[in-house]
C-alpha cells in the first residue's frame, strides 16, 4: 500500500472500523460438516442469531460509511458463523464490494476459527485483504501474523486472535510466538515515527468481556505492549462499544471496541470513523461513532478528541 505523503500526510488519515458481521449462512449446511463444534453454532443461528444479524442493517451502516470516504477500513473478525467454506467464499464477495483490497483490511475472529482447519483453509480466500505491504505469504497463514500496512503516519497492525475452541468458549489466543513478532515490528515502526494501530478480535483488557469469551494470553499480550509501546488498539468481538485505556512506556494508549455492524441487539449496529492526524509531538485522534437508529438512519454519537504524545512521532 502506497503511503500518504506531503499535504495529505498533514491532514491524516480517516479510518473506519467496524466490526461482527456475522454474514448469513450461504446455502444449504452440509450435514457432514456440523457433527463437531458447528452443530451448536448451526442451533444458534437458526433459533435466533439470523434474527439478530441482518443484511439490512448492515447494508445501512456501510452505505453512510462509505458516504464519508474513508482512506482505510478496518474489518476486526466474525465474517462468518461457523466458518465454512461456503461462508469464506459470501464474505469474499462482500470484501469486494466494501472496497479495494489496498484500503480495506480484515484479521479473522472466533467464529472464522469455529473448528480446527477452518481459518487455514478459507484464509486464501479473503488474503488481499489480510496481508502486509509485504504482499502474499507463503506457507502457514498463522505465521503470517501480524502484519502491517503504512498508510501516511499510520502503521496499522494486524494481529489474529482466532483459535478453535472447546463447545460453549469462545475465547482467543496470541500465542508465544505472534507476540515475539509483534514486538519486533512495533519497535520498527516505532523507528520510523509511526502511529501504531494493533487491530485484534478480541478484547485485550482484562473483564472487558467473560472469562468464556476472553483471550487466554491477555496478561502476556499487555506486557508486550506496555514493553514496546503502541498508540491505539482496535478490537470487537462483545458486541458492545468500549473505551478503555492501556498503560505503555511511551504512554496511554485508547482501546476501543465497536458493537457488531449488523446487529441492534446488544446495541445498536454501529462503526467509528477515526481520524488520526499529526500535531506537535505526537498525535491527534478523533473518534465519532457512526450508530443506527430504530428508525433507520445513521447518526453521529458524542464524538471524542484524543491527543496521544509521543516522543517518537516523527
Amino acid at each position: 500500500m502506497q503511503a500518504l505523503t506531503g499535504p495529505e500526510a498533514r491532514a491524516g488519515v480517516l479510518l473506519a472500523h467496524l466490526s461482527d458481521p456475522h454474514l448469513p449462512l450461504a446455502g444449504r449446511v452440509p450435514l457432514r460438516a456440523v457433527l463437531n463444534k458447528r452443530a451448536l453454532g448451526l442451533l444458534s443461528w437458526r433459533l435466533r442469531r439470523h434474527r439478530r444479524h441482518r443484511p439490512a442493517i448492515l447494508a445501512a451502516l456501510v452505505a453512510d460509511l462509505q458516504a464519508h470516504a474513508p482512506d482505510l477500513i478496518a474489518v476486526t473478525g466474525d465474517l462468518t458463523n461457523l466458518g465454512l467454506v461456503a461462508e469464506y467464499r459470501a464474505a469474499r464477495d462482500w470484501l469486494d464490494r466494501l472496497g479495494d483490497a489496498r484500503r480495506v483490511v480484515t484479521i479473522p475472529g472466533n467464529h472464522d476459527a469455529l473448528v480446527a482447519g477452518a481459518w487455514p483453509r478459507g484464509a486464501g480466500l479473503w488474503q488481499p485483504y489480510w496481508q502486509g505491504d509485504a504482499g502474499p505469504q507463503a506457507g502457514d497463514v498463522e505465521a503470517a501474523f501480524p502484519t502491517l500496512r503504512r498508510r501516511g503516519p499510520v502503521a496499522l497492525i494486524g494481529v489474529s486472535s482466532a483459535v478453535a475452541s472447546a463447545p460453549g468458549l469462545a475465547v482467543g489466543e496470541v500465542g508465544a510466538a505472534q507476540i515475539a513478532r509483534l514486538g519486533a515490528v512495533l519497535r520498527r515502526a516505532r523507528a520510523e515515527g509511526l502511529f501504531r494501530l494493533v487491530m485484534i478480535h478480541h478484547p485485550p483488557l482484562a473483564g472487558t468481556v467473560s472469562r468464556r469469551k476472553g483471550l487466554r494470553d491477555h496478561a502476556a499480550f499487555c506486557a508486550m505492549l506496555d514493553r514496546e509501546g503502541v498508540e491505539m488498539v482496535l478490537h470487537g468481538h462483545s458486541h458492545r462499544s468500549h473505551h478503555r485505556t492501556l498503560d505503555t512506556r511511551d504512554g496511554a494508549a485508547p482501546v476501543i471496541g465497536v458493537p457488531s455492524a449488523s446487529s441492534m441487539h446488544h446495541e445498536p449496529a454501529a462503526c467509528n470513523l477515526c481520524r488520526i492526524a499529526p500535531v506537535e509531538a505526537g498525535w491527534e485522534v478523533t473518534v465519532t461513532p457512526r450508530r443506527l437508529t430504530a428508525e433507520g438512519r445513521v447518526e453521529a454519537g458524542r464524538r471524542a478528541a484524543i491527543t496521544i504524545a509521543r516522543g517518537h512521532a516523527a
